[in-house]
């Protein structure tokens, strides 16, 4: 197991390092070539480019990694960027500092370095994102996973940990001691699951399938038994994960604190909305993360721009009414995936199959086959570029980067008391 993570942790710094360095010439070239224009060098680009040899510059950035544990710990996309956030963070104020006690402050370009931390908090992101893919295709990031309870919460757990592909986790099935659901089959757009068991067959679950994790999905039971199952299972896994009832509460911000005479825990919950220096932070992020970005995906825009524009009738981009932070309505940028007269076409196929029309009742969406979308638009869709232009919405201010997706106007309705969070 020791040999496995230590695997994992040095292929991780691998793709750390090749984004860094992608970062780095990018950065190089953005000032040798595209900076130079504005502000004037005295040098030649030799110069910039010798700053490759540094090599004490991608290795601050690895400490600060490191520091925030990320070559261990396996998080959600979003909370794992915003940890690479706090190391870049870091790793630029300790470049600073040794640039300026080793007296090289005139011997490195300052603007290099900025453009250099701009462009990492991009690329290292995005490389552990394609990453963290590609090793958990091959089998190297993958651990195998039980979870313990089939019901709402287990159900909830499986869908999550299916739409954060880099956590690596392989779902096995459950184990529950609902006599009604052992041998039964959880069917999602990912795949199939059984409920192989009872509770209690855990340990021989574990053996047979190389079991390294479990999850206790089981918010009911009483202390006592919640208790005697988590210190069972710990003796025998490396990792135990515990699903608490505490959905619906906004966790993002969260820490864990113990009173450890009572065995109790304590989940502090801050809201860093309220702090005007957070908002500040999330805004500044905001607007550096989306104008170098917009730098580097100008030719997908393009790209994608024609594409929707010449293979089907209409404009290229979609504007979608939706209400916005406190009720405001915004106007929501998207890449156009649906003909014009989408309407006529899903009339005439619930006319021609009526399965479609029970489908869409049902799921207010048609899974299978959705004759509004267009041959373009369906790959926008699965590959969700579709809502890049959303990095519009985020400069303006109507979007953030790290936020809630808004809601449609129809599903407010739905949702009724609990809109009141939004």
């Amino acid at each position: 197991m020791l040999f496995r993570k230590s695997i994992q942790a040095f292929i991780l710094l691998l793709i750390d390092l090749l984004a860094l360095y992608v970062a780095f010439i990018s950065a190089i070239l953005l000032r040798a070539y595209v900076f130079s224009l504005v502000i004037p060098m005295d040098v030649d680009s030799q110069y910039y480019f010798d700053h490759l040899k540094l090599w004490w510059i991608p290795v601050a950035f690895i400490v600060a990694i490191a520091y925030e544990g990320l070559y261990f710990k396996r998080m959600p996309f979003w909370q794992e960027t915003k940890s690479l956030f706090k190391a870049g963070v870091m790793a630029f104020l300790i470049i600073l500092a040794i640039a300026s006690l080793g007296q090289l402050i005139f011997h490195v370009s300052r603007l290099l370095l900025t453009s250099l931390w701009l462009i990492s908090l991009i690329t290292l992101p995005l490389f552990r994102w394609f990453g963290k893919k590609l090793i958990s295709y091959v089998g190297i990031w993958k651990q195998n996973v039980l979870i313990l309870g089939a019901g709402k919460t287990g159900l909830s757990t499986l869908k999550g940990i299916e739409r954060e592909k880099t956590l690596g986790y392989n779902i096995i099935g459950f184990l529950d001691d609902d006599h009604a659901k052992i041998g039964s089959i959880i069917k999602t757009d990912a795949g199939k699951y059984r409920v192989f068991g009872a509770t209690k067959q855990f340990k021989k679950f574990v053996r047979m399938m190389k079991i390294s994790t479990i999850i206790i999905a089981m918010p009911s039971l009483d202390t006592v038994k919640h208790a005697k199952i988590v210190s069972e299972v710990q003796r025998y896994v490396s990792h135990v994960l515990i699903v608490p009832e505490l959905k619906g509460i906004a966790l993002l911000n969260t820490e864990l604190r113990a009173l450890f005479t009572e065995q109790l825990f304590l989940l502090k919950i801050r809201n860093n909305l309220k702090s005007v220096s957070s908002k500040i932070v999330k805004r500044s992020f905001d607007m550096i993360v989306t104008l170098v970005g917009l730098v580097f995906l100008a030719p997908v825009f393009l790209i994608i721009y024609l594409a929707v524009k010449f293979t089907s009738r209409g404009g290229a981009i979609f504007i979608q009414k939706r209400p916005g932070r406190n009720g405001k309505c915004i106007n929501v940028l998207k890449f156009r995936t649906m003909y014009i007269d989408a309407d006529r076409k899903l009339e005439e196929a619930f006319a021609k199959d009526p399965k479609l029309e029970e489908e869409w009742r049902v799921y207010r969406k048609l899974k299978s086959y959705d004759p509004r979308v267009t041959a373009v638009g369906k790959f926008l869709r699965k590959s969700s570029l579709d809502e890049l232009p959303q990095i519009f919405n985020v400069l303006i201010g109507d979007m953030s980067l790290v936020g809630p997706r808004p809601y449609m106007n129809g599903e407010i309705k739905e949702i009724k008391e609990a809109a009141d969070i939004i």
